[in-house]
């Protein structure tokens, strides 16, 4: 699942008190080479939101944003960064060297926000991790026993921190980031529980890019989910003719993605057979969607594992692929989509397949 987070270093960071004038941000580093440029980044390091050159450590940075967001104060000269949340304020940094070892930025009214994330809750997910791989490294059962309800312990502590924050934070843009931080070094990627979360976001936290990225993820995770609409498509079959998934409309269809070289979709393929047998006709049929890049490999594993069904090849070479339509990264992966178009359930293997169209084909 796509990842939200843009890569920053984590460094204290701060959000101020709009200002309709736009930003200032003045600085004093002891050290910094003279006439050496500074510049503030905006979404990536090539996107320079304003810049100036260091005059006896010192320089100004002026201009107007949009919105708070996180963005990059850069030190080309000595190979340094500050993350900060900017938006249209009066910032003051200093500095007693060019390690930034003992920076302080003034100014902020809510501070405390990107601390509270720095310093309380990005440790607690911190320590998730570290139990985490505790518990994979484990060689005995009882040390395996012992880390899970540790790392039990700790994901609970930690997705609680997360929830108070936002409850306590919803309109900081902030809170944004800490819910694309935590669903990004998050095994799980729950983007349910991210999409429940992103709800109870006030505008100013649906305003930055991390928000942004948040959307999409949200939006991607209801591609070929249950009771959403299945996508059109349509793909040429063993003779070049040309079938889409509309043509089975009024149907039960199972939508069947797999390839002659895959060994577990071959192996499942008996069972595919055995279910199309006992259930086409009851209104119900596959619709088969091969990965396979040679046809003739293609055409024979239809034929010899007897999948007397609709079958289309899928070259993954245009935007209009179903397997990238439908995210599939991996096969055997099916959908099976009711008559009016919706999926009612996916992935079903074996017994679990022939089980939920007994339920439904009564």
């Amino acid at each position: 699942m796509k990842r939200i987070l843009f890569l920053f270093i984590f460094s204290p960071c701060f959000l101020l008190a709009q200002n309709e004038n736009g930003f200032v941000i003045t600085g004093k580093i002891a050290g910094l080479p003279e006439n050496s440029l500074v510049y503030l980044a905006g979404n990536n390091e090539n996107d320079t939101v304003a810049k100036a050159n260091a005059v006896q450590g010192t320089f100004m940075l002026k201009g107007k944003v949009d919105i708070a967001d996180g963005r990059m104060l850069i030190f080309p000269a000595t190979q340094k960064r500050i993350f900060l949340f900017t938006g249209n304020e009066h910032v003051n940094i200093n500095a007693g060297n060019t390690d930034l070892s003992d920076l302080t930025v003034t100014g902020s009214a809510t501070q405390s926000d990107y601390d509270e994330f720095i310093y309380e809750i990005k440790p607690l997910g911190d320590f998730v991790n570290y139990y985490r791989t505790q518990m994979q490294q484990a060689q005995t059962q009882g040390a395996r026993d012992t880390g899970a309800i540790m790392l039990n312990t700790a994901y609970n502590i930690y997705q609680t921190s997360i929830d108070r924050f936002i409850s306590r934070r919803n309109s900081s843009p902030v809170a944004s980031l800490v819910l694309a931080f935590s669903f990004d070094t998050d095994p799980n990627r729950d983007a349910v529980l991210l999409e429940k979360r992103f709800a109870l976001l006030g505008t100013n936290a649906m305003q930055t890019r991390y928000a942004q990225g948040i959307r999409n993820v949200i939006e991607n995770s209801k591609i070929g989910a249950v009771g959403t609409k299945a996508i059109e498509f349509a793909q040429a079959d063993t003779l070049g003719k040309m079938v889409s998934l509309s043509q089975f409309k009024g149907k039960f269809v199972l939508i069947d993605f797999w390839a002659s070289w895959c060994g577990p979709c071959r192996r499942e393929n008996p069972n595919v057979v055995a279910v199309y047998n006992q259930f086409k006709n009851k209104n119900f049929t596959i619709f088969s969607v091969s990965l396979d890049q040679d046809k003739a490999n293609w055409i024979n594993a239809i034929k010899a594992d007897h999948l007397a069904w609709t079958h289309v090849i899928d070259f993954q070479n245009t935007d209009s692929s179903p397997a990238k339509m439908y995210h599939v990264s991996s096969i055997p992966q099916n959908f099976l989509v009711d008559p009016n178009g919706v999926i009612i359930a996916k992935n079903l293997r074996g017994e679990d397949l022939k089980n939920k169209l007994q339920e439904i084909l009564k």
